[in-house]
């Protein structure tokens, strides 16, 4: 694994609040566990035109969708960090429902699916983040991921 970029930023994209305050806890503490070293914005749509709005003004958008590609941790970590030095220094996730993204704005992008099973925007959000900081661990080489 290459040099990890100190300070990367990452953008999660997504429609829904939560209305969970356990979730928004989990993601609390990943948002804080991140922040010194690789900050995480999480940035709520009203709707999902907006969103999409969003993601294809995006360079290079990961999309979370069931249909995605599934990774394992070390895949996902791999993943992030390529895309990292392809942006800059930066990465996009948008998070779709549980249809996906439709095939025009899929078209062209990157997709990555969490799991088989579905789940809702909030807890995608919680796992999302917990991936996210288990790749900058595994990056590290820290004992996090064992």
């Amino acid at each position: 694994m290459g040099p990890l970029r100190e300070m990367a930023k990452i953008i999660i994209a997504t429609v829904h609040k939560s209305k969970e305050p356990w979730l928004d806890l989990g993601c609390k503490d990943y948002l804080q566990r991140l922040a010194p070293r690789h900050p995480v914005e999480i940035v709520l749509y009203k709707d999902e035109e907006r969103l999409a709005k969003a993601i294809n003004e995006d360079k290079r958008p990961i999309l979370l969708d069931p249909r995605g590609k599934q990774l394992d941790s070390k895949a996902f970590a791999l993943m992030l960090e390529k895309e990292i030095e392809i942006r800059g220094n930066d990465a996009f996730f948008a998070i779709g429902g549980p249809e996906g993204f439709s095939q025009e704005l899929k078209a062209g992008k990157s997709l990555i699916s969490l799991s088989p099973m579905t789940f809702t925007h909030q807890m995608a959000r919680l796992l999302l983040l917990e991936q996210i900081y288990r790749s900058f661990e595994i990056l590290r080489g820290s004992p996090y991921h064992k």
